[in-house]
């Protein structure tokens, strides 16, 4: 699952979070808060539903008719805690963790 989701998250849901985001705010006027929040919640909006169809197909078997109820189904499940754990717990360990690497000298 890693390499599925590292993949859709570099070539597809980062630029397009980035994106999306970029045309809502200014970064030059808005507060940054506003833009990492929205690229956090466009991530979650789009890999939710990736990763749910991935974890259909790897995990629960369906390739057959039931495969789009079955992938809803995981997919409403999975977005509550894809977004608490992405707002609350990943986004801002990751972003400290960067923040001690890289940080400006």
């Amino acid at each position: 699952m890693m390499p599925i989701a590292f993949i859709l998250d570099m070539i597809f849901v980062g630029p397009l979070a980035k994106k999306i985001t970029f045309r809502l705010f200014n970064p030059q006027k808005d507060n940054p808060v506003f833009i990492v929040l929205s690229i956090s919640i466009c991530s979650v909006w789009f890999m939710c539903p990736l990763m749910s169809l991935a974890a259909t197909i790897l995990f629960k078997g369906c390739l057959n008719s039931s495969i789009i109820s079955v992938w809803l189904q995981t997919t409403i499940l999975n977005y509550p805690m894809a977004a608490f754990w992405q707002l609350l717990f990943a986004g801002p360990v990751v972003r400290r963790i960067f923040g001690l690497i890289f940080r400006n000298n």
